[in-house]
């Protein structure tokens, strides 16, 4: 009967060792993969601002294969023809899709982030790379060759006025970020000196001016703003309308005298907004309109939208600045 049942149990640990044996030999394994293939709808792209809002080239891909239906994360390469992708810019393609349209915005960021010329056109690179973990080395598709002029999408224009002495060479300006011919920014006007044109360029041969409250014109007077201070200005090149929006930015936090009940307001100079008041070892962040819309924080003179508040380490009378273009901060102890 011993012998039986010593039997009975040899027996079953090979049936067992024998079904985990197959079980391994059915286990998937990545390989180490292959790469899927890229095509594109244009070999030729020369963009301008009429595209923006345009579909100009779409890019499809098969997928690569790791050797079992792993979840792969696919990223668009693009460098500039020769350099074998040394120097490239990366692009993130959505989820397990494998296509990809680009409207004119779209591919014209892309391509100014390869710093290419607007005069001519560059040929450029791109590839597929696709990834499954950072264990696994990733694999590329093919490489498509592009033939691409871009535009540069940011434009300017210019305020001259009464505030400033009427010169379009030092003149505060408005900035068009996509290129749209629609031109914001802020303008700081003093008690007596609300009029002003707009310029196109850092002289007087194309102005505008107004023909009527709102409307734009290269035939027009004075622009007037509705009053001293600073303004939010929204001028519509497109349509010929302007418009005005009162802008104040302050500081609040506890280590400002209203605590995170109020906000001790700055002034607006020359694009920078500064204020000297007293300050108490705490912490505190620029917002803008007494409102949590847009507010900045950060360290290190770095102001980042949303970022961390601002830490005062010492009491004391400070001369604090802000300039909202180049989002640069300082903290001035008196």
């Amino acid at each position: 009967m011993k012998s039986f049942i010593i039997k009975t149990v040899a027996l079953g640990l090979m049936t067992v060792g024998l079904w985990s044996c197959k079980k391994d030999e059915n286990k998937l394994t990545a390989t180490s993969g292959n790469g899927g293939t890229l095509t594109a709808s244009a070999t030729t792209v020369a963009l301008d601002k009429s595209m923006l809002d345009k579909e100009v080239i779409t890019l499809n891909w098969t997928a690569a294969d790791f050797g079992y239906p792993a979840a792969i994360t696919n990223t668009l390469q693009v460098a500039v023809k020769g350099d074998n992708f040394t120097t490239i810019k990366e692009f993130l393609l959505a989820g397990n899709t494998t296509t990809r349209a680009f409207n004119g915005l779209d591919l014209n960021t892309l391509l100014l982030s390869l710093n290419l010329p607007f005069t001519a056109g560059t040929d450029v690179e791109m590839r597929v790379k696709s990834s499954i973990s950072n264990t696994f080395t990733p694999v590329y598709s093919n490489v498509v060759s592009l033939n691409a002029t871009p535009f540069p999408l940011t434009a300017w224009v210019y305020v001259p006025g009464a505030y400033q002495g009427w010169s379009p060479a030092t003149a505060d300006s408005l900035i068009s970020e996509t290129g749209n011919n629609i031109y914001t920014g802020i303008i700081g006007f003093t008690t007596g000196n609300l009029g002003f044109k707009i310029t196109t360029a850092k002289n007087w041969d194309n102005a505008y001016g107004a023909t009527a409250a709102g409307k734009l014109s290269t035939t027009g007077g004075d622009i007037v703003a509705p009053a001293a201070g600073a303004f939010d200005i929204v001028a519509d090149l497109n349509a010929n309308t302007i418009t005005f929006t009162p802008v104040v930015f302050g500081l609040i936090g506890d280590a400002t005298a209203k605590g995170w009940d109020g906000d001790v307001d700055m002034a607006y100079t020359k694009g920078q907004w500064s204020v000297t008041t007293t300050l108490s070892a705490g912490e505190f962040k620029f917002r803008k309109n007494h409102a949590w819309d847009v507010e900045y924080g950060g360290a290190g003179g770095d102001a980042v939208k949303g970022g961390g508040n601002i830490k005062v380490a010492t009491a004391g009378t400070y001369t604090v600045t802000l300039n909202t273009k180049t989002l640069k901060y300082t903290l001035v102890k008196m």
